[in-house]
C-alpha cells in the first residue's frame, strides 16, 4: 500500500502500457541502452531528440534486442529474441541500444509500438550521456543498499534523496545500487515491487549501476550471468563504458570525467588473488588514467553492524585477497552494503588483519569534515597505498541494527538512509542523508599537490560500544526482516516426554529412533498446539525436542534466531552447546531449578542464539530444546519453535 501512497501519480502517468516502465542502462559518451517491458509483444521503437516535443531520431529493428517470459517451450520465437529466466509469460522486455550521440549531452525520448506512443509527452523521460574520459566534469551520484524491503523506510528514504537534490537544484547524474534490492530472493516480482515500481521517478532518467547481493544471489548466478538480476540490467562486459574488458555483467567498470569506477560480485565469486575476478582488477587498475578511483560492492570488509567482518567468510576474504588489490591500485572510496547500518571509516591503508585492528593502519584519524577537524588529505592523481575511506550504506530500508565497533570506524549511525557523493576537481564530498532529510555525517577528501601520509601507531578510537537490554537470557528481541527458515514453522520434530533422556541427547551423535515425531507445537490447554499432550498434566513437567536440520555454508550466517511461543521455560542447545534460556534459573533436565511461569498468550518471541557461530557447522546441524512447566498441576503448556537465520 505505501507504494501508491508516496508515489500516487505513477499509474496515472503510465496507464497499463507497461508492465516495467523505462529506465535507462549503460549510458556511455556515445551512447545509452532503454529497457521496457510490455504485456504483449509490440513494433518497439524508440524516438529522441533535443527538445521533448522533437524527437527527429529514431532507433527501431536490429538495435533493440528483444527477451520474454514466455517459458512455453513448443512457443517458437525468432532466433533473436531469448527467454528471460522466470519473468511472466504474457512479459515482453526490449532493450533499444541508442548509439552515435554527442557525448555529456541532454536529450529526450520516447517509446513508440510503431506510431503509437506509450510513454506520455513530458521532460522526465531524458538521458545526459557521460562526458569523455578524462573531462573534468563534476558529478553526483547517489549511493543505495540493502533497500529492497517494499516498505515504509524504503519509501521515506527515497523522498528524502529527491527533496534534497530538488531543494538544492543539483540533480544526480547516475545511481549506485550496492546489492540486496530485491527482498528476499531476488525474483523476478520482487524486483518489479521492490525496485523497479518503487524508484521508477529516478530510474527513467538516470542510470542505475549495480552490485550483486546476496538476497538476489539467492535467484541469479553471477557464475553464470543467469538470473533476474541480469535480465534487469545491462552492464558492461567489453569495455563499453571505458576502463578493461571484464566478460562478464558480474564485475566490471566505468568511467564519468575523471573517475573511474570499479564493480565486484562479491557474492558467490571466486575472491582469492589467484580468481579471475582479482586477475582482472589488478589488470584493470594498472591502466587507470583517471584523478579517483571508486569502487563499489555488496559485502563490507569492515563492518560491525548486522554482519561481522572478523568472523563471516565472503567479508574477510574481501578484506585479506581483495582490499590490497584496491589499495595498491589507488582506490579512493570503498561502497558496500549488505551490513544493516551506516559505518564510514577514517582514512585508512593496510588493515588486513582478523581480527580487525586500526594501529599502523589508520593514516589520517580526524573526523573528515570540512567543518570539523578537517578534510583528509592526500596526493592529486593516483597513488598506491595512499588510503581510502571505507563507507558501508547498508541502511536503505531494512531494520538497523549494531553488534560492536569496528576499530577503523570514525562514525556509525544506526537510522535508515542514503549516501550522496559530490565529486567537482580536486574534492570528494560524501554525506549520509537520514529518511528525515537531516546530513546525519559528512566527510571530504582533498586530492592537491604531494601529501606525506604517515601511519598512526595509535589512532583515535570509538568507545566500546554497549548493547542495549537484550537479546539473550530472558530478553527476546526482533527477528531480521530478512530472513530465511532453517526449520520450518510447524515443521514435525522429534519429541520425548515422561522421563529424561541419556545426557548427550541434543548432540549430533544421539539416536533419536525410538523417540516420537509430531508437528510443533507441543502442549496443552492451548489453541496453537498442534501434538497434543493429553497425558502431561499432573504426570510429567519436562519436553524434550530435537530437528535437525542443514546448512550448505555456516560461515555465511550473519545470525541465527529462534522463534519461540513457549509457557513456562525452556533451554535451547545447538549441537550440544546451550545456545537460549528462558525462565530456567539454573541447570538443565531433571536438575533444572527455578522455573518461572510465563503465560505464552498467543504470541511469539525471538531469541538470538548466543555463540551459534561457535557451534554451527557446515552440513548437518541439531537444534534441541527443552521444554518446562512450572508445575504437574499446570493448567497449560506449550512449546512451539521454528529457526530464522540470516545471511
Amino acid at each position: 500500500q505505501w507504494v501508491m501512497t508516496a508515489f500516487s501519480t505513477r499509474a496515472n502517468i503510465h496507464g497499463t502500457n507497461f508492465l516495467r516502465a523505462p529506465y535507462l542502462q549503460m549510458a556511455t559518451p556515445h551512447s545509452i541502452c532503454v529497457v521496457w517491458r510490455t504485456g504483449s509483444a509490440i513494433e518497439p521503437v524508440v524516438r529522441f531528440g533535443l527538445s521533448p516535443d522533437r524527437l527527429e531520431q529514431e532507433v527501431r529493428g536490429k538495435s533493440i534486442a528483444i527477451a520474454t517470459g514466455n517459458t512455453n517451450k513448443n512457443t517458437k520465437l525468432a532466433p533473436s529474441v531469448r527467454r528471460l529466466h522466470s519473468a511472466p509469460n504474457n512479459c515482453w522486455q526490449y532493450e533499444a541500444t541508442i548509439t552515435g550521440l554527442d557525448p555529456d549531452t541532454l536529450y529526450y525520448y520516447g517509446i513508440f509500438d510503431s506510431e503509437n506512443r506509450l510513454t506520455t509527452v513530458d521532460e522526465s523521460y531524458h538521458f545526459h550521456t557521460h562526458p569523455v574520459p578524462g573531462t573534468d566534469k563534476a558529478m553526483r551520484f547517489w549511493v543505495v543498499g540493502d533497500s529492497g524491503t517494499g516498505r515504509d523506510a524504503q519509501a521515506t528514504n527515497y523522498a528524502a534523496m529527491v527533496d534534497f537534490v530538488k531543494q538544492q537544484n543539483h540533480p544526480l547524474d547516475f545511481y549506485l545500487h550496492v546489492g540486496d534490492m530485491a527482498y528476499l530472493r531476488g525474483r523476478d516480482a520482487e524486483f518489479q515491487t521492490r525496485f523497479f515500481e518503487v524508484y521508477e521517478p529516478t530510474l527513467r532518467n538516470t542510470v542505475c549501476w549495480a552490485a550483486l547481493g546476496n538476497h538476489e544471489g539467492t535467484t541469479s548466478r553471477g557464475t553464470n550471468g543467469v538470473g533476474p538480476y541480469f535480465d534487469a540490467y545491462v552492464l558492461p562486459t567489453k569495455a563499453e563504458a571505458g576502463g578493461l574488458a571484464s566478460g562478464t555483467e558480474a564485475f566490471y567498470s566505468f568511467e564519468y570525467g575523471r573517475v573511474h569506477f570499479v564493480c565486484l560480485d562479491s557474492h558467490d565469486l571466486d575472491r582469492k588473488p589467484t580468481g579471475a575476478m582479482a586477475r582482472w582488477l589488478r589488470a584493470d587498475l594498472e591502466n587507470v588514467q583517471s584523478d579517483w578511483i571508486v569502487a563499489y560492492f555488496h559485502h563490507p570488509p569492515y563492518t560491525k553492524g548486522t554482519h561481522d567482518s572478523d568472523r563471516e567468510r565472503q567479508l574477510v576474504e574481501m578484506r585479506t585477497h581483495i582490499m590490497p588489490i584496491l589499495e595498491s591500485g589507488g582506490v579512493d572510496l570503498v561502497l558496500t552494503g549488505h551490513s544493516h547500518i551506516y559505518e564510514r571509516s577514517m582514512l585508512i591503508d593496510g588493515a588486513y588483519a582478523t581480527p580487525t585492528v586500526a594501529e599502523n593502519a589508520v593514516l589520517d584519524d580526524r573526523d573528515g569534515d570540512p567543518d570539523g577537524s578537517g578534510a583528509y588529505r592526500k596526493s592529486a592523481g593516483i597513488h598506491p597505498n595512499e588510503g581510502d575511506v571505507q563507507v558501508v550504506a547498508g541502511n536503505g530500508g531494512t531494520v538497523v541494527r549494531r553488534k560492536g565497533t569496528m576499530p577503523v570506524m570514525r562514525k556509525v549511525v544506526v537510522e535508515h538512509g542514503s549516501v550522496i557523493v559530490d565529486i567537482k576537481g580536486d574534492t570528494l564530498t560524501s554525506i549520509m542523508l537520514n529518511k528525515y532529510g537531516e546530513v546525519r555525517d559528512r566527510f571530504s577528501i582533498v586530492k592537491s599537490s604531494t601529501v606525506n601520509l604517515a601511519r598512526i601507531a595509535t589512532p583515535w578510537q570509538a568507545p566500546a560500544y554497549k548493547p542495549p537490554s537484550g537479546p539473550g537470557k530472558d530478553f527476546p528481541g526482533e527477528p531480521p526482516e530478512d530472513f530465511y527458515e532453517a526449520i520450518l514453522r510447524h515443521s514435525d520434530w522429534r519429541y520425548f516426554t515422561g522421563g529424561h533422556p541419556e545426557t548427550n541427547w541434543n548432540t549430533l551423535k544421539y539416536k533419536d529412533d525410538d523417540w516420537k515425531s509430531g508437528p510443533a507445537g507441543f502442549g496443552y490447554g492451548y489453541n496453537n498446539v498442534r501434538t497434543i499432550l493429553a497425558d502431561m498434566r499432573n504426570s510429567y513437567s519436562v519436553v524434550y525436542l530435537r530437528h535437525e536440520f542443514e546448512i550448505e555454508h555456516a560461515d555465511y550466517i550473519a545470525e541465527l534466531g529462534l522463534m519461540i511461543s513457549y509457557d513456562d521455560g525452556f533451554i535451547a542447545y545447538l549441537n550440544g552447546k546451550e545456545v537460549a534460556r528462558a525462565n530456567v534459573e539454573k541447570g538443565r533436565g531433571k536438575e533444572a531449578k527455578g522455573i518461572k511461569a510465563h503465560n505464552a498468550s498467543g504470541r511469539y518471541y525471538y531469541y538470538v542464539l548466543k555463540d551459534f557461530e561457535k557451534y554451527l557447522k557446515d552440513g548437518k546441524n541439531v537444534l534441541a530444546i527443552e521444554g518446562h512447566n512450572v508445575g504437574l498441576d499446570s493448567s497449560d503448556f506449550i512449546l512451539d519453535p521454528w529457526l530464522l537465520m540470516e545471511d
